[in-house]
Formats: C-alpha cells, structure tokens, sequence
C-alpha cells in the first residue's frame, strides 16, 4: 500500500470536492472507467500504462470500483512528484540555489521544456510569476527574480505547505 505519502487538509478537500462527482451514491467509491477523468481534473495527468497500473493496484479484483482511501495517497504522491520534476527544472538554472530564476531564465525554461507554448501564453505566465511569486530581499523588496517553487506550488494548485521545499543539499 502508498499509505506513506501524506496530504495536506486543504489539498484533500479540492480531491474530495473532484471525488463527489463521480461518487454518485455518497459511498467513496467512484467507478474505474472515471479516473482518467478525476485524474486530469486533478492536474494530474497520467499515461496509458500508468493507468492500467493504478487500476490494477486500486481494484485489484477487478469489480469496477475505487475506494477513496486507497485513492488520496496515489494523488499525494503524483503531486509531489510533478512538483519535484518542476522545481527541478527550475533548479538547473538556479545557479546559486536561492530558490529563483530570472525572467529570462523563466522563459527559457518555459520555453524548452514541456509541452510547446506560445509566447503570448509564456509571457502571461511570466507576469503571473513576477506578480504572485515575487522573490523578495530582506528587507521586503523585489529582487526582481521570480520564485519558482511557489511558481511550482500555484501552477500544480498545492496548498501553501503541502511539501517541505525540495532540498538542494542544504541543510538550515
């Protein structure tokens, strides 16, 4: 069982609001053939083969349901890894390991990796950045980077402490 991969309360409540849908008898149970869909509306987007593997882990027997239980650990673990992945990207060219890129270093990696974006949608994503996760001095100021990991955290819909920051080999 994945019952190691825990979920912050506000992160389960947007599963659960998702889960109600499908679950159309109150019973936390929802049928096989809707967890594409629940997957996806959950900004977890999943392939063919890890499907197959999720459906044959959450209904071993083969009777067509999901039980929400056995589902919440699954979602926790597929979002923390997504947001590792992103967080990582970003990383690469954190040179300093501060935690934030430049707008430049932004868009290139909007750019180059992931899915194909134009640059009228980059550009958007680029002023949501630098408006909702500013990378601030001391003081309190702009620095003018952005900060990815809450970049990270708002674009996978996380709560604001769901997972501890990735750890880039330093220790506080």
């Amino acid at each position: 069982k994945m019952e190691d991969e825990s979920i912050a309360e506000e992160e389960r409540l947007v599963i659960m609001d998702v889960w109600k849908v499908y679950d159309k008898k109150g019973e936390n149970k929802v049928n096989v053939a809707d967890l594409p869909t629940i997957f996806q509306a959950l900004n977890c987007n999943v392939t063919l083969s890890e499907m197959q593997e999720y459906v044959q882990y959450l209904d071993p027997n083969g009777e067509g349901v999901v039980n929400l239980l056995d589902f919440l650990p699954i979602v926790a673990k597929r979002k923390k890894e997504k947001y590792d992945d992103l967080v990582n990207a970003f990383r690469v060219f954190d040179k300093d390991q501060r935690g934030s890129v430049t707008p430049d270093e932004f868009r290139h990696i909007l750019t180059n990796l992931g899915e194909p974006m134009e640059a009228a949608e980059i550009d958007e994503y680029i002023a949501e950045a630098e408006l909702k996760c500013p990378d601030l001095k001391p003081n309190g100021e702009k620095s003018g980077f952005i900060n990815y990991v809450t970049f990270a955290r708002i674009i996978l819909d996380l709560p604001d402490d769901p997972l501890p920051p990735p750890t880039a080999g330093t220790t506080s």
